[in-house]
């Protein structure tokens, strides 16, 4: 489970770049390609910068206009799929 104290970062075979705003991923283990938006890409640089999962919330909070209970769930949400498919892993909290 991922609790606001947790620091998750990309895998060791992950490698991206921000192009545009956007995100591009590269599994190379899996050789899948994966595109984030403005705000996943936020939120990956967020996370490689070793911010809590709170930290990450509290910021992208106060970078776009969005409802904080919806951000929550769904940022949540996004970071518990993003690590069940290998893409991030927790590396401390």
């Amino acid at each position: 489970m991922i609790a606001p104290s947790s620091v998750l970062q990309a895998r060791a075979d992950v490698r991206y770049r921000v192009v545009d705003r956007r995100a591009i991923l590269i599994r190379q283990s899996e050789g899948e390609v994966v595109v984030l938006n403005e705000v996943g890409a936020r939120l990956l640089e967020l996370l490689q910068a070793g911010t809590p999962v709170q930290g990450v919330l509290d910021a992208l909070a106060t970078e776009f206009e969005v409802d904080r209970a919806d951000l929550d769930r769904d940022v949540l949400s996004f970071l518990r799929e993003l690590v069940e498919t290998g893409i991030l892993e927790e590396v401390g909290s």
